[in-house]
């Protein structure tokens, strides 16, 4: 399948909106405009067909900075109902805490609205399988944000890989590796909220507890009333991509182990750990995550590796490499491990 290259694609954009008054434009809610969704944001500002109609977030710098860039004069919420409410929004982008985004996405489906929604779509199998059901009962336009299969280097090394270049895969292993030892995200202490009725709508459908800063901005991957930990953070996207390269669905089994066994900090996710995917006919797909030693896994830092039985790729974001195995396809006597010389030098 042939990839229309970002440059064309932008031309496209371009030339298209010459012909567009304002009002032929998608008009876009934007709800959650921190870190992740400055980021989209910006993106989604990269297309002219856009329009930013409305911003959600509960911190008023966030709504200014969104606003300023927007080159428009959206709308300002802090509730995204309200912004749900808006009749003139006809798609949102939802870049909020992970622990968020199953109800939001459903709300704005039931709403009538288009939704783009970061990653992890959900934070379980079950929000997630209601989120599907949702989005085709209502027949909304829908996308999650995992962009790395937009990228070029990733296409092609997934091209590569259904090739058969690689002879049969047999494992596939991603890496998220950070030394945060040994203080972590810190011990800071519960406090009072800066503002009690925020706080209650930053928890939304998650328990109420005391405030504490670590359990904000980006460290509630931290904790798992707010998300997957760095399993959903940085794994669904080594995973989706390993996944996706090797054209494989649902695993037959999964199995994970790990713990808090370096870090002191006040964290509830593991400091190191392994997942494990079975496949019915292979392969098996493995993410680690070594947060107490950053030591490279891969050669050069690589992130990512397929190991095939003609070869091993290894993967990065904007670069790949491939490492040739040594193997014949010709029909050759089985050999017991004394013909082997490593071994039989054993007796």
């Amino acid at each position: 399948m042939s990839q229309i290259s970002r440059r064309a694609a932008v031309a496209s954009a371009l030339s298209y909106s010459r012909i567009l008054g304002a009002n032929d434009r998608v008009q876009v809610g934007y709800i959650g405009l921190g870190n992740r969704g400055d980021q989209v944001h910006d993106a989604f500002l990269e297309w002219p067909d856009q329009l930013t109609a409305a911003v959600c977030d509960l911190r008023e710098d966030y709504l200014d900075l969104a606003v300023n860039k927007s080159r428009a004069t959206p709308k300002r919420y802090k509730d995204y109902r309200k912004l749900l409410d808006d009749k003139d929004v006809q798609a949102v982008v939802i870049a909020t805490p992970d622990h968020w985004h199953a109800l939001m996405f459903v709300d704005a489906c039931r709403a009538g609205k288009d939704v783009y929604v970061e990653k992890p779509l959900s934070l379980t199998v079950t929000e997630g399988r209601r989120m599907v059901q949702v989005a085709e009962e209502s027949r909304r336009v829908t996308q999650v944000g995992i962009h790395r299969r937009s990228v070029k280097v990733l296409q092609e090394a997934a091209e590569y890989v259904r090739s058969g270049a690689l002879g049969k895969v047999t494992v596939a292993r991603g890496f998220h590796l950070q030394n945060e030892w040994p203080n972590g995200i810190g011990n800071i202490p519960d406090a009072p909220p800066p503002s009690p009725e925020e706080w209650d709508l930053w928890l939304g459908p998650a328990p109420k507890v005391p405030y504490n800063k670590n359990r904000t901005y980006y460290r509630f991957r931290w904790f798992y009333d707010y998300s997957g930990g760095q399993i959903t953070n940085f794994g669904v996207h080594y995973m989706d991509m390993l996944r996706w390269a090797c054209g494989l669905e649902s695993p037959k089994s999964v199995a994970a182990m790990g713990g808090k066994y370096a870090v002191e900090d006040n964290r509830e996710i593991p400091d190191t750990c392994e997942v494990i995917w079975e496949f019915e006919k292979g392969p098996l797909m493995i993410f680690c995550q070594y947060n107490a030693n950053d030591a490279p896994s891969c050669p050069k830092n690589y992130e990512m590796e397929i190991r095939g039985t003609k070869g091993t790729m290894y993967i990065q974001s904007g670069r790949l490499e491939v490492v040739p195995q040594r193997y014949t396809e010709e029909l050759v006597p089985a050999r017991t491990p004394v013909d082997r010389p490593y071994e039989s030098a054993w007796g």
